[in-house]
């Protein structure tokens, strides 16, 4: 009884440890990394496109967690806008929301 909790517990460890080593890796190399203005000035440009509403850059807020994507809300006059933008600055969506 005592090996085979062992054994489930190292298993366990095991586990923890290969998924946890496999988490933070870059997906794009090292030069391709843009800097945070270059990813603002995407997304503004997006909004634009897209939406036709002028976003000042002053009405952005950023978030990065890791080596994630980059998430940039975007307060505009009639609503808000949630753009990802990859770490090469290119845009995976952007999403509309109104104001409440």
């Amino acid at each position: 009884m005592k090996n085979k909790i062992k054994r489930i517990a190292v298993t366990l460890c095991l586990g923890v440890m290969v998924s946890c080593s496999s988490v933070g890796k870059r997906t794009v190399p090292d030069s391709a990394v843009v800097s945070r203005d270059v990813v603002v000035d995407n997304s503004i440009a997006e909004i634009k496109k897209k939406f036709s509403e002028d976003v000042k850059s002053e009405n952005v807020g950023l978030y990065k967690k890791g080596f994630r994507n980059w998430k940039v809300i975007l307060y505009g006059k009639q609503a808000y806008y949630q753009v990802f933008v990859t770490e090469d600055g290119k845009i995976v969506s952007s999403e509309r929301f109104e104001y409440k």
